[in-house]
């Protein structure tokens, strides 16, 4: 009799977990990959993280879980999140394709999503996929906004030798946080007919952090407005909006020397995408109608012996009126003496005066060298300065006073022992 009751017993419980129902596989959005690499997660929503992408139009992924292929993409994909957004399922591929290019044996769906580009905050959203029973899998995301950004002149190298043959004896000056940036032309530069090759000046953007983003969008060129006439920009390579780069502004030689008034230009710099993300820069030139040297003094020959003449050639930027006077000297002033006529030099007098050729841009002041102590060395040759300054110190003392700037030039000249 006992043996008849266990035997019920067991064919009981046997018939009890045959009743059971059959535990299936859990359907749903498990993880989400870039679309050119399947391998790599970029988000596993199984853990609780949301996905963060980039504001902007058309930016796509590729979205990973038991059943999302069979998503219905018309009836059975819903999307939540800023207004102007848009959502589609692209592609949808099975679990056997994706093994079969070597991505796992799981089903997933190509997303496409698009958002305003001009939103000003960080905006949750969300997407749903209808599974084959009726239940919806959700994939939550962040719509990150694009970064502000600031702009700035690039101060790093931004000497006067940038824009060598554009400012010469002028200037170059950065104002208000490298933000402003001021070129002060030398006097005469719409006479100016020099080949010019050094005209390009650059300007960095630095965007602010915005943290993680999981799916980045298109890169961008940025859009460059206000721009004088004579000035041009580029972009060597497109970036991503959370990636600082340079742009390049090149200046029309010409365009530039012909000024005859200050030139004042409000720049301003959008991102593409998100046009509310915008910074000005300014550029002021401020050109000089005024008289100055056009170049640095040169002496010829540089090095001589004791007792032989040498000329230094100064240049005007623009053509000398009547009675242009040019004050110079030389400094160690014994060591020389008067080679020609239109160049006076008293040795016993601190200064020179020389008549500048009316008419003319260029001119040569003669000198000849002497022998005498302090003039030559036997052991190495001993350097000489010439000094020029335009203006007649006779008159305007003040004028010997400059050190610096278009109305100052000097050069050195070796005399040997002999």
């Amino acid at each position: 009799m006992i043996k008849v009751i266990e035997r019920a017993r067991s064919a009981a419980a046997v018939l009890a977990i045959v009743a059971l129902p059959l535990a299936r596989a859990e359907a749903g959005v498990e993880y989400v990959t870039s679309t050119s690499n399947c391998t790599s997660k970029v988000a596993d929503i199984t853990t609780g993280a949301t996905l963060e992408v980039i504001a902007g139009p058309n930016v796509t992924f590729e979205v990973w879980g038991n059943s999302v292929d069979l998503t219905n993409t018309s009836s059975g994909f819903t999307f939540a999140g800023p207004g102007g957004m848009t959502a589609t399922i692209v592609s949808e591929r099975s679990g056997p394709s994706n093994f079969a290019r070597g991505c796992g044996n799981v089903g997933s769906a190509v997303v496409r999503i698009s958002t305003p580009g001009t939103l000003a905050a960080d905006a949750g959203a969300s997407l749903s996929f209808k599974m084959p029973l009726g239940d919806l899998s959700r994939l939550p995301m962040t719509i990150k906004a694009h970064p502000t950004f600031t702009t700035t002149w690039t101060s790093a190298g931004l000497t006067t030798s940038s824009l060598s043959c554009i400012v010469k004896t002028g200037s170059l000056s950065l104002l208000n946080q490298d933000s402003h940036l001021v070129i002060q032309l030398p006097p005469g530069h719409q006479q100016d007919q020099t080949t010019c090759n050094s005209n390009v000046i650059t300007v960095r953007t630095t965007p602010a952090s915005i943290g993680h983003v999981d799916v980045v969008g298109p890169t961008i060129r940025y859009n460059v407005t206000g721009l004088p006439s004579f000035v041009t920009e580029s972009q060597a390579t497109a970036v991503l909006p959370q990636v600082g780069t340079q742009l390049t502004f090149t200046i029309d030689v010409a365009g530039i020397r012909a000024l005859t008034a200050a030139r004042t230009s409000t720049i301003t710099i959008t991102d593409p995408i998100a046009t509310n993300r915008t910074e000005t820069l300014t550029l002021e030139v401020r050109p000089d109608l005024g008289q100055g040297f056009a170049s640095v003094a040169t002496a010829n020959p540089t090095s001589t012996a004791a007792g032989n003449p040498i000329d230094f050639t100064i240049r005007l930027s623009a053509a000398a009126g009547p009675n242009q006077i040019v004050t110079w000297r030389m400094t160690t002033a014994s060591c020389f003496t008067q080679a020609i006529t239109t160049a006076p030099y008293n040795a016993a007098a601190p200064f020179q005066f020389f008549l500048f050729p009316q008419g003319q841009t260029s001119a040569i002041i003669r000198v000849r060298s002497v022998k005498g102590t302090g003039c030559t060395n036997v052991l190495a040759p001993v350097t000489h300065i010439f000094e020029a300054w335009i203006g007649d110190a006779r008159t305007n003392a003040q004028v010997t006073a400059v050190s610096t700037g278009p109305l100052y030039t000097r050069t050195n000249v070796s005399l040997l022992f002999q």
